[in-house]
């Protein structure tokens, strides 16, 4: 029996979809990395992959996975998949807001299929939940393994991966396939994880079975990400942000880390979770056939859209002078026709102007930057608030500002509220951005976010995140039309926002961006 599966990104809403005004991607770029391997052995025909539904054209195989944003929504399109592929295998990759949204998808497809599928969790949430400490296997409080056994959720999770799955996902899609072929269920990998292979990789393995909770460890030593295919490449390219007129846009990587180079305290990429950099030296390489792969797949796929790319490090090749250098002579050499943007820090920005300006002769022309605040002292600091002996915040991001206009690259902006700051500092953010806007012309789009308590392993303040957190009506007739907050989980000591401001905020920007 050949291998079917399919991938999915959880809902983070209960229902109502994403408004009209919000920054979104068509296509999971999460899932395409961590799929990627697994698209790779089905292009080449290799094991089970190779004999799978999966070992169709990339335009096919994009169809196999699913983004879902509201559970009401979206639910009739993934009970179609599920019903249409039958899979053995269903893979889910959820952010920590997205909780409750797994747990409905995995609950649906065991009502389906019961054990005749292997659900299999990871993402973000199982990785901040799951961590090793010392030689032991930590579980916090909010570890999809402990909301089984405690029994907040339903024991509908068979396996949960923690860390990177690239080759342990291929793996678990052999094991199944050689499950099946001994006259047993899918789910029955959930009982013998001897058929797992050592997959290369810092992860961790967990199951909830016979009322205990154990976990296998990754031993087979690091990803070698040279190594690991361009996601274009597999997956194809499907979604085109606005700011590049057009042009259909692929979510590249350099592959150097897990997170952020950063650490700031309210941040679910912060360095002291997600870990350092890794592989730094050969970034510009990998990011350069990321590059080459979206062309390549664009050009193939729907000839004459053109080709743009986003780069979703978190600060462009670590903000590294060397690798920007680098990949600015790859580019060059190769004259590749794209427009990409990326994130830098402001005072990157600042301090990097002539590694930027050349990065803007080779197709670069759009950054995206975290103001957050009008002034990080208000909300106890930033990690990445460095320079702040050479002028205030909001003086620094004007320069920067300033700069990238000056260099014909434009600038797009998110505004993070919920961090401790009062409601007229939120109002008078958003006037200064405004008056930027007017000025310079950037920043475009400002993306509206309200801060939630992300795990951290062990700083989740005893969340469980089980269950969707806010009504809808108080706080999502905001960010539905113009940003980001699918839950509200308060930081510490930070009141969710009440209707009044929420209405007010909504005034604000409904005035200073969207009717003008």
């Amino acid at each position: 029996m050949s291998l079917r599966v399919i991938a999915v990104a959880p809902p983070g809403l209960p229902e109502g979809g994403l408004g009209r005004h919000t920054l979104k991607s068509a296509d999971p770029a999460s899932l395409f990395n961590a799929c990627r391997v697994a698209a790779q052995r089905a292009d080449e025909g290799v094991g089970a992959w190779g004999r799978s539904n999966w070992a169709v054209p990339r335009q096919q195989r994009r169809n196999l996975l699913l983004l879902m944003h509201s559970l009401k929504e979206d639910l009739p399109e993934f009970e179609a998949l599920l019903e249409r592929e039958r899979p053995h295998l269903l893979l889910l990759g959820a952010m920590t807001m997205c909780l409750p949204g797994a747990v409905a998808c995995a609950a649906k497809a065991k009502e389906i299929l019961g054990d005749e599928v292997c659900v299999v969790l990871g993402g973000r949430h199982a990785s901040e939940t799951i961590h090793q400490s010392g030689d032991t296997v930590r579980h916090e409080v909010s570890s999809p393994c402990r909301l089984m056994a405690e029994a907040h959720v339903p024991a509908v999770f068979d396996l949960v991966v923690s860390g990177e799955g690239e080759h342990l996902i291929a793996e678990i899609g052999e094991a199944v396939e050689t499950l099946m072929e001994r006259g047993l269920l899918a789910a029955d990998l959930r009982r013998r994880l001897d058929e797992i292979k050592q997959a290369p990789g810092t992860w961790v393995l967990s199951r909830y079975t016979d009322g205990l909770i154990d976990d296998l460890v990754g031993r087979s030593g690091a990803i070698d990400r040279n190594l690991l295919p361009p996601p274009a490449r597999v997956f194809g390219v499907r979604t085109a942000f606005d700011v590049f007129d057009g042009r259909l846009t692929g979510h590249v990587f350099s592959d150097t880390g897990n997170g952020c180079v950063f650490d700031c305290d309210f941040c679910s990429e912060r360095k002291s979770v997600t870990g350092g950099l890794l592989q730094f030296g050969t970034g510009a390489d990998r990011l350069m056939r990321q590059l080459q792969a979206v062309v390549d797949a664009v050009e193939e796929d729907f000839p004459g859209r053109g080709a743009s790319a986003f780069v979703e490090d978190s600060t462009l090749l670590g903000g590294s002078p060397q690798q920007i250098d680098r990949l600015a002579g790859l580019l060059s050499r190769a004259e590749l026709d794209i427009r990409f943007g990326g994130q830098f820090t402001i005072d990157q920005i600042r301090h990097r102007a002539d590694d930027i300006r050349k990065l803007s002769e080779v197709g670069f022309d759009y950054v995206f930057i975290g103001v957050e605040t009008l002034d990080p002292s208000i909300i106890g600091g930033m990690s990445k608030d460095r320079r702040s002996r050479a002028g205030q915040w909001m003086s620094r991001t004007e320069q920067a500002v300033e700069s990238l206009a000056d260099m014909g690259v434009r600038a797009g902006s998110a505004v993070l509220f919920g961090l401790g700051e009062r409601q007229e500092h939120r109002l008078a953010l958003l006037q200064q951005l405004a008056q930027w806007k007017e000025q310079y012309g950037s920043p475009s789009p400002i993306s509206l976010n309200w801060a939630a308590q992300h795990p951290l392993r062990n700083s989740d303040l005893g969340y469980r995140y089980h269950e969707w957190s806010v009504p809808a009506g108080e706080w999502i007739d905001l960010f539905e039309d113009f940003g980001e907050a699918s839950a509200i989980y308060p930081l510490k000591g930070v009141e969710p926002p009440v209707k009044e401001e929420v209405g007010e905020v909504r005034a604000a920007f409904q005035e200073l961006f969207v009717n003008t």
